[in-house]
């Protein structure tokens, strides 16, 4: 009985490991298209190359620095959680500026906090 209970486990796995694994594709995917649009914006509107290199080092400095010490604790804590937690939030700052956008009040300063 307690094989057959495993074996079903086993082979149920793909479902929810693809639904989560597909939801974080498009997030990522989702996230890096707006941080990739922001940077080009700001350039264009600045007209500067040194805006274009800041914004750029702002966006991949976060991930340089924190990925040693974050993903040990990642390992540690429950992924599932960290995944909504972090798409929640930058779901949020997302819609905040596309709302700063909407009302036409998008400032730069804005972009780089």
């Amino acid at each position: 009985m307690d094989a057959q209970i495993s074996t079903a486990k086993s082979k149920n796995w793909k479902v929810p490991f693809f639904t989560i694994w597909t939801g974080q594709a498009f997030s990522l995917l989702g996230s890096h298209l707006v941080q990739f649009a922001l940077i080009w914006y700001l350039t264009i509107r600045t007209g500067s190359a040194t805006v274009l290199a800041t914004v750029t080092m702002m966006a991949l400095l976060p991930g340089v620095f924190l990925s040693p010490f974050i993903g040990p604790l990642v390992d540690r804590w429950n992924r599932r959680v960290i995944m909504v937690v972090a798409d929640t939030s930058i779901a949020l700052v997302t819609l905040i500026l596309a709302l700063l956008f909407a009302f036409d009040v998008i400032q730069v300063w804005h972009i780089f906090t």
